[in-house]
């Protein structure tokens, strides 16, 4: 178990590594890689989170391909279904998506839409779920 743990960790600091380098080819086949993690039933973000992933992640936000882009939000979605949305919104993911909002690629605002609907909760949905007063 422990060793498993080691290897978890080493796995993703590789990645992280990968996802910063100047190589686009690395970049795009490491954010692909991890983004097809996040569907292993046993995948979870605490080690990301741990090692600095989230401001890693959002900062590939930002790139020309969307390949990297589409991975990027589905990791951040992944992380977010996961419940730890407070990472995502402490790492000032929200004002990263807000700005995506008018992406000119019609499959990237998709997923711009779906991970701020996980992370900002709507007015409609804070009221209503609200414990009711006893009068």
């Amino acid at each position: 178990m422990a060793e498993d743990l080691q290897i978890r960790k080493e796995i993703t600091k590789d990645l992280l590594d990968q996802l910063i380098s100047p190589v686009g080819h690395v970049r795009e086949n490491a954010v692909e890689a991890l983004a097809v993690s996040t569907g292993d039933e046993d995948w979870r973000p605490n080690e990301l989170i741990r090692q600095g992933g989230i401001d890693i992640i959002a900062g590939l936000l930002d790139e020309e391909n969307s390949h990297i882009v589409l991975s990027a939000l589905d990791i951040i979605i992944a992380i977010a279904v996961a419940g730890e949305e407070e990472a995502l919104i402490t790492g000032g993911v929200i004002n990263v998506l807000d700005q995506m909002q008018d992406h000119k690629d019609p499959l990237i605002r998709k997923k711009v839409r779906e991970a701020l609907w996980l992370l900002v909760p709507e007015v409609e949905d804070v009221v209503t779920s609200k414990p009711q007063d006893e009068y």
